[in-house]
């Protein structure tokens, strides 16, 4: 997620061009492109990657940036953050900017440290199976598809593959439903979205992992969702996120065409109609946070809302990344919900799941007071209707951990904790006063005080 940019929005744009049609030219199972091709990161190519010092004039700082051409990958933590460990790319200035105390920096070839860091996509045409290694690196848009509907042909009928709608460029958006004996309308029903944002890699992973996972627990179990419904959309965003894969590495948006051409597209988080264009958004096309000319006037949107409106929904999940968060309503504002201390009930046992399984306390706690003011954002729509609207930040942590583009060896471990946090929901939605007490919440880090 990210928030506010109504202000030196030119930033936003800058280094988000790539070059058009651009493709991976690569040898069969190499990890690396040839130094003539062109990837996802090469529109970061010998430009200074940057975190900037905590600021108290967020508009002095912008102007500063705005004069070296650089691009904020995380707007809020600039409006709304005081600026602290946002991450920056810079044409040039960067040695001026840390002599300044502006910033730091952190390499003088972005393009270069996240692609020896993080790496690109690859494809994966090994079956399903114990040996199987689709985990361990990241996949393309095919091969998280194939990989689904693999899954959901070994089920035995556990789960069932359906076209939801189609993207903007006419991409089917799959979900994959899980539909217990005995469940009609009005019983526990969750709905789960991964990929809004294109950048966000690791939760397409973990939604493709949280399909095969559920398959094999309704193999061992068939009873667990008796009188439940789960509804899972593995990709919400395939056009972005193809795009980042292939072109523009840190592009977030889906692929509408606006008016800025360097930066296309909407952010599908500020899109729905809830409390929308009222906060944590911005109106200029360029923006990372551009929250569309109306509310749902993206057809993804629009897909994904039809999902949520099929049946009354008891929980929602919105899988984002990164900075390690069970985030709730509301975003739009820091006032409580009137459902506080449920949201505050589920969301603790989403964080133990969380941490039995691989030891990390994720930080819990309502959007707009824990992290920022986020307005139009899908769980604040699903809340709307009756949920309880949730969002995973998934790993990295927030500082040192690789940001939008962290280490492949993150997805599999990230995947296990967003499962174990999905079966928790579950379990919650199926009966509330089946959940022991929560322990009393996490204090937040200080960088959110």
């Amino acid at each position: 997620m990210a928030a506010r940019g109504s202000r030196g929005v030119a930033i936003a744009a800058v280094l988000a061009t790539g070059v058009d049609g651009a493709r991976i030219a690569r040898k069969k199972g190499a990890s690396m492109q040839t130094e003539s091709s062109q990837d996802c990161y090469s529109p970061f190519d010998k430009k200074a990657l940057l975190t900037l010092n905590a600021c108290s004039d967020a508009q002095e700082t912008v102007s500063k940036l705005e004069k070296f051409g650089c691009y904020i990958l995380d707007e809020p933590r600039v409006y709304q953050m005081g600026c602290t460990e946002a991450e920056v790319v810079c044409d040039e200035g960067a040695a001026e900017l840390e002599k300044e105390g502006v910033a730091q920096i952190v390499t003088a070839d972005a393009g270069a440290f996240w692609r020896g860091s993080s790496g690109v996509t690859h494809a994966f045409s090994e079956g399903l199976g114990v040996a199987s290694d689709f985990y361990s690196d990241w996949r393309d848009l095919e091969s998280q598809y194939a990989r689904m509907r693999a899954a959901v042909e070994a089920s035995g009928g556990a789960a069932r593959l359906e076209v939801a709608g189609q993207s903007l460029q006419g991409r089917d958006m799959y979900i994959v439903r899980f539909r217990g004996e005995g469940y009609t309308d009005g019983g526990p029903r969750l709905v789960l979205t991964f990929n809004l944002h294109g950048r966000e890699w690791i939760t397409g992973m973990a939604g493709i992992y949280a399909v095969e996972k559920m398959v094999e627990k309704l193999k061992e179990d068939p009873s667990y969702l008796a009188g439940t419904e789960v509804v899972m959309m593995p990709m919400a965003n395939p056009d972005g996120y193809l795009f980042s894969t292939t072109t523009n590495r840190m592009h977030r948006k889906n692929m509408a065409n606006v008016s800025c051409s360097r930066n296309p597209g909407v952010d599908l988080n500020r899109n729905f109609d809830s409390h929308w264009a009222s906060g944590g958004s911005s109106s200029n096309t360029c923006s990372d946070v551009y929250h569309g000319p109306s509310a749902m006037s993206e057809v993804e949107s629009q897909v994904i809302a039809g999902v949520m409106k099929e049946a009354p929904m008891t929980v929602y999940i919105d899988t984002h990344s990164y900075t390690q968060l069970v985030i709730s309503s509301p975003g739009w504002s820091k006032t409580r919900d009137n459902r506080h201390a449920e949201f505050r009930n589920i969301g603790r046992s989403i964080q133990q799941a969380i941490k039995s399984s691989h030891g990390l306390t994720f930080t819990e706690g309502p959007t707009a007071a824990t992290l920022y003011v986020a307005a139009g954002i899908t769980i604040d729509y699903a809340t709307d209707r009756g949920a309880l609207g949730i969002c995973l930040e998934l790993r990295p942590p927030r500082y040192g951990g690789g940001g939008f583009a962290p280490s492949n060896r993150e997805i599999l471990p990230a995947s296990e904790e967003t499962f174990a946090g999905i079966l928790a929901s579950i379990d919650y939605a199926k009966d509330p006063s089946s959940v022991p007490p929560a322990p009393a919440p996490t204090p937040a880090p200080w960088w959110f005080r």
